[in-house]
């Protein structure tokens, strides 16, 4: 049986458009599928070549773009922008085909916003959750674990990184953070969705705020 043009680009741009319905999927051809969140008090543009979705006109903090598509050979095309002021932020990601991605923006010590690029490829286990955390936090006391029923289920992270995935049961447990010190937050119980992959990110208090810190939860593609 053979299929007209027609249909096989229509076929790929299925492929495509389902690229980010799959915790684990991978992009096909030279595609990646990414998304943008927000770990600083200044609101966001993420455009794609020039499009720029109703949810990604203003992503503030604790809030994600929709996932996209991203041709690899082409990341020139991906662009964030300060939405108060208009003024283009340096952003220039580097990405894999098949790649499955979540772009973290945080602040760093000086004010400027930075990128983390996380790759949300990973299969938890049988009836369990995938978890991480990225540590935003500016001013904390030094590397941050995550720990999960007053147990430490990742190493300690540096600022501006983020752990490894763990997987984790799917009931609600309390999930909270330590320095080498103390707990630094408490982020209350926590269920994660049975198979899917969540980052924890936790960034620093709210302007003029002295404490908590503060955190959200998000998924990948």
């Amino acid at each position: 049986m053979m299929f007209g043009p027609s249909r096989f680009v229509i076929g790929a741009l299925a492929l495509v458009a389902t690229a980010c319905s799959d915790n684990n999927n991978f992009a096909p051809f030279s595609f990646a599928a990414v998304r943008l969140v927000n770990d600083t008090d200044t609101p966001l543009v993420f455009g794609n070549s020039g499009v720029v979705d109703s949810t990604s006109a203003r992503v503030s903090f604790g809030q994600s773009s929709p996932c996209v598509s991203v041709d690899v050979s082409n990341t020139r095309g991906l662009t964030v922008t300060n939405a108060t002021t208009g003024e283009r932020i340096a952003f220039a990601p580097s990405l894999n085909p098949g790649g499955n991605v979540i772009f973290v923006a945080f602040g760093d010590p000086a004010g400027n916003i930075r990128f983390a690029t996380l790759n949300d490829h990973f299969l938890p286990a049988t009836n369990d959750a995938g978890l991480r955390f990225f540590n935003g936090v500016v001013s904390g006391a030094g590397p941050v674990v995550m720990q999960r029923n007053g147990l430490a289920i990742t190493p300690a992270v540096d600022f501006g990184t983020s752990s490894s995935f763990v997987s984790v049961p799917v009931d609600s447990a309390a999930i909270t953070f330590a320095d080498q010190f103390s707990i630094v937050l408490d982020a209350g119980r926590i269920a994660f969705p049975l198979g899917q992959n969540s980052t924890v990110v936790v960034g620093p208090p709210a302007p003029a705020a002295t404490a908590p810190l503060r955190f959200f939860t998000v998924q990948g593609c």
